[in-house]
């Protein structure tokens, strides 16, 4: 079986992170005769903490986004490890000129109303984001201010 094949099957059986066991993540439906299982969101599946203001840079990258919260300049996240995904689902407000761009990577100032995860400590492949490689979550509800820092290397 191709790597890539295999790649996308992990990511299709994968479990949501912190779905409780009374809650059903996924929805069964049939995309081109292939059964398939949708993940319904996490705003639907995972535990958050309160609404709160956040401000910090939002590295975004093919396959890849990390917050940092706190940073006020790329120096501030150079060296940083990632450990936090931010997400931006249909719900999520965001302001008319801010078009995340992936490729090259991109880093933006945010503030923004959302929310953290309750559980920022998650192991890899338990955890949010990409294959669930990241630690902690963070969900964007509406976009208050933001900057386009530019493109930016990642590791």
């Amino acid at each position: 079986m191709p790597a890539l094949a295999v790649l996308f099957l992990l990511q299709v059986l994968s479990s949501p992170p912190t779905a409780e066991p009374d809650r059903d993540c996924f929805v069964r439906e049939n995309t081109n005769g292939v059964r398939v299982m949708r993940y319904i969101g996490d705003r639907a599946c995972v535990d958050f903490g309160p609404v709160r203001t956040i401000e910090g840079i939002w590295v975004n990258a093919f396959e890849g986004s990390s917050f940092h919260e706190g940073a006020g300049t790329l120096d501030d996240v150079r060296g940083r490890p990632h450990t936090t995904w931010l997400t931006f689902d249909d719900d999520s407000v965001k302001p008319p000129g801010l078009r995340p761009t992936q490729h090259p990577p991109h880093a933006h100032r945010l503030t923004f109303v959302g929310r953290t995860a309750k559980d920022m400590q998650r192991k890899p492949l338990e955890g949010y984001g990409h294959f669930g490689m990241s630690p902690g979550l963070v969900l964007v509800d509406r976009v208050t201010e933001w900057r386009d820092l530019g493109p930016i290397e990642t590791k």
